[in-house]
């Protein structure tokens, strides 16, 4: 029986997947620790889980905590997953920046503000990589982002795996939701969309636009209504630079550039879901403690939790294929460049469709336009650096990746390290690797 930690159990988007894949569709002998900083959600999810390993037959044990350090011990996976963004340490980003009058540097993921953001949440990968090392060193790592979280992917998987030599994979929905997105957008049925994305996490490209039913190439179409759209006028500026439609459930690649006139006056905060919907998923996971899968209000509230979640991204699967038990293909792995991703170093994170097995991922071929090639490279360099500097503390790591970073272009390089340093000083309770 396996021992699987669920960091982040409570997480909206990727635990219906994980409970579905484990105790519904393979009924895995395993013995499941729920980590949640919610104690009440993580044994709502350990109880839901419960009631549905016993409805199908499943073998399996369960417990619940908020400490993350009194589960690993001897795991043979870790799944983390993340939904909240910290809101108390953004708004303190966001005052310091505009103090400045650097407003636009409130991001999440390039600049000044996603330099804070990074660092912040480094603190918590490093703390567990460390861990994971002592105490269960085989065990793969399965980092889970739905884009509202506010991780940076590829840096924290550089972070855990590079630096920690932690085994790991990243899972996003990108591709998922940029299919909802230009189905919309084209009034394409979705299950008629064939489509891939690939690049780095939060900066990946549509490589692939078809709509399957009709036979037709959709890229020429959307890129062409586009460049004709007022609305669309930051997604017009990349087909005309890059040759390429930018991916996600929303445009947010100027995050990680230099800011032009068609850059929002402050960054878009995405917000994937609220506390209502938190508050229906303890709710529905309650109902399904009491009733069980298989009775008419066990089996509604079931449906409501599996189909709230992404539907494309399952980390069990992967951890099924490391394992030796059966190959699958993943439409958003952040996984070592091995060639798939073209102008990349070999080593560093990209983001792409790839195919696992037992011998690990390997990325299948996105033909991206040659316009990009030297600027993924440049942002991959640049997401190594952040992740030393959140791995290690290094202050000198991360003045090297601000003085690349393209979001910080055209910004004296000594006053940005003094407005973050005054940044990092007022949050040192949560730096505590730089302190």
């Amino acid at each position: 029986m396996k021992k699987i930690v669920i960091a982040g159990a409570g997480a909206y988007h990727f635990a219906p997947a994980i409970f579905e894949d484990l105790f519904v569709r393979w009924r895995t002998p395993v013995e499941v620790w729920m980590v949640d900083s919610d104690l009440d959600m993580a044994e709502l999810s350990a109880r839901g889980a419960q009631a549905l390993a016993r409805a199908f037959g499943c073998e399996a044990r369960f417990y619940y905590t908020t400490q993350l350090r009194k589960a690993i011990f001897s795991a043979d996976a870790v799944l983390f997953c993340a939904d909240f963004l910290d809101e108390a340490a953004w708004k303190l980003d966001l005052k310091a920046l505009e103090d400045v009058g650097l407003y636009k540097q409130a991001r999440l993921r390039g600049g000044i503000g996603g330099a804070m953001q990074t660092i912040r949440v480094l603190d918590f990968i490093a703390d567990m990589a460390g861990q994971m090392r002592e105490e269960c060193p085989d065990a793969p790592l399965i980092l889970c982002d739905s884009g509202y979280g506010g991780v940076q992917l590829a840096r924290a998987c550089e972070c855990a795996q590079r630096f920690f030599g932690v085994r790991t994979l990243g899972v996003s929905g990108t591709t998922e939701q940029t299919k909802k997105r230009l189905a919309l957008y084209l009034d394409v049925r979705e299950e008629n969309m064939e489509i891939a994305c690939a690049g780095l996490n939060n900066f990946s490209w549509v490589t692939v636009l078809r709509d399957q039913k009709q036979g037709v190439d959709l890229i020429p179409r959307c890129m062409k209504e586009m460049r004709e759209d007022s609305r669309e006028a930051l997604s017009a500026q990349y087909i005309d630079w890059y040759g390429a439609i930018p991916a996600g459930a929303r445009v947010m690649h100027y995050e990680l550039l230099p800011d032009t006139e068609n850059s929002p006056r402050k960054t878009v905060l995405l917000s994937g879901v609220g506390l209502a919907d938190y508050e229906l998923r303890k709710r529905n996971l309650a109902l399904l403690t009491v009733h069980g899968p298989l009775t008419p209000r066990g089996a509604q509230a079931w449906g409501q939790i599996r189909t709230s979640g992404l539907q494309s991204a399952r980390p069990v699967e992967i951890l099924r294929a490391l394992w030796g038990e059966g190959d699958c293909r993943a439409a958003d792995l952040n996984m070592p460049c091995d060639g798939a991703v073209e102008g990349v170093t070999p080593g560093r994170f990209v983001e792409c469709p790839a195919v696992v097995t037992a011998r690990g991922a390997r990325g299948e071929a996105a033909p991206l336009p040659v316009e990009l090639h030297d600027l993924l490279n440049q942002l991959s360099l640049t997401n190594v650096l952040y992740a030393e500097a959140g791995a290690t503390g290094s202050r000198q790591a991360l003045r090297e990746a601000m003085e690349i970073d393209p979001a910080l272009s055209g910004i004296d390089l000594l006053y940005t390290e003094g407005v973050l340093s005054d940044m990092m000083e007022a949050q040192k309770d949560r730096l505590k690797r730089f302190f």
